[in-house]
C-alpha cells in the first residue's frame, strides 16, 4: 500500500469540479485554517457547499474532515488553545464574526454524531427536546413535531405505539434515526453527520442511507465517512482531504470513476489510507 508524503500535498492546488445545485450556495469556506495550540490541523481549505445537495468528506483518519465538519457549527470552540483564520460564510455572513450568536447558529445546523446519543428520557421527549429548550409548551405543536420528525426519520411506524418508553431501549439503528429526528425537529437548514453509520450493522446502515436520500433536497447535508461505497451511494459532491488539506472536490461520480488527481485515484482505489 502506497502512502503520500507531506511534500506530495501542496497548498493552493485543490482541483474543483463540483455539481451545482439549483438553490445556490449554502456555505462558502474560504482559506480556512485551524490550529490546536501550535499544531495546524487545517490548511487553507476553500470550498462551497451547494444548498440542498449531499456533500461527503472523505480521507484517511486524521486528515481533518471531522475537524472541518465541527468547525461549521463551531463545535470546536470548546477546545482550549484553538484558533482559526479565513472565513466560513453562511447566508453571506462569516460564522466566526464575534457578533454571531453561536447558539442560534447551532439551531440552524443540526448535528448527528458517530455513535447514537439519545438522552435518557422517552422517545417523545428526545424528539421535542430542541423545542423544550426554546420554551415551547403547546401540546399540539409538540405532538405534531414528534410525528413529523419521526416520519421524516422513517421511524414513526416502528415506535408510534411506545412514544413514552425510554429511548435507551431502542436498537442502535433506531437510536441513530431518533437522533436524526431530534436534529431536524428544530427545523435546521443544514444537517452535519459525523460518520453516522460507523457503529451500525449493515441493515441499520442501509436504513440510514435511505433516510439521507429522502432528506436530501429538503436539507443541505454534509457527511463525514470512511466508507467509500457509502460516499458513492449517498452524496452528490465529494471532497477528498489529506494531511489537513482539501486535495480534490468534485461531483461524486467523477471522484470515484474519473478523478483529476493521482492522489485522489490512489485513495479511492485503496492504494493508501
Amino acid at each position: 500500500m502506497v502512502a503520500l508524503a507531506v511534500d506530495d500535498v501542496r497548498p493552493n492546488e485543490t482541483v474543483y469540479h463540483v455539481k451545482r445545485g439549483t438553490e445556490g450556495t449554502a456555505l462558502a469556506i474560504r482559506d480556512f485554517c485551524l490550529w490546536y495550540g501550535a499544531a495546524k490541523a487545517l490548511h487553507e481549505v476553500s470550498l462551497t457547499v451547494e444548498r440542498g445537495l449531499v456533500t461527503a468528506l472523505i480521507g484517511p483518519s486524521g486528515c481533518g474532515k471531522s475537524t472541518l465538519l465541527r468547525s461549521l457549527n463551531r463545535m470546536n470552540d470548546l477546545i482550549d488553545g484553538l484558533r482559526t483564520s479565513g472565513t466560513v460564510e453562511f447566508d453571506g455572513r462569516d460564522i466566526y464574526d464575534p457578533r454571531v450568536d453561536v447558539i442560534a447558529l447551532r439551531k440552524r445546523m443540526g448535528m448527528v454524531f458517530q455513535k447514537p446519543n439519545p438522552f435518557p428520557m422517552s422517545i417523545f421527549e428526545n424528539v421535542v427536546y430542541p423545542l423544550r429548550v426554546d420554551g415551547v409548551r403547546d401540546r399540539r405543536i409538540l405532538e405534531e413535531t414528534v410525528e413529523r420528525g419521526l416520519k421524516s426519520a422513517a421511524l414513526w411506524d416502528e415506535v408510534k405505539d411506545r412514544l413514552h418508553e425510554s429511548a435507551l431501549g431502542m436498537s442502535g439503528g433506531q437510536q441513530q434515526r431518533l437522533c436524526i429526528a431530534r436534529a431536524i425537529a428544530g427545523d435546521p437548514e443544514v444537517l452535519l453527520m459525523d460518520e453516522p453509520c460507523s457503529a451500525l450493522d449493515p441493515i441499520a446502515t442501509a436504513k440510514i442511507e435511505e433516510l439521507i436520500d429522502d432528506l436530501s433536497g429538503r436539507y443541505t447535508i454534509i457527511i463525514v465517512t470512511h466508507n467509500m461505497q457509502q460516499a458513492a451511494r449517498v452524496s452528490d459532491n465529494t471532497a477528498f482531504m489529506y494531511l489537513g488539506r482539501l486535495i480534490e472536490y468534485g461531483e461524486t461520480e467523477a471522484i470515484f470513476t474519473n478523478p483529476k488527481l493521482d492522489q485522489t485515484r490512489d485513495y479511492v482505489t485503496g492504494r493508501f489510507g
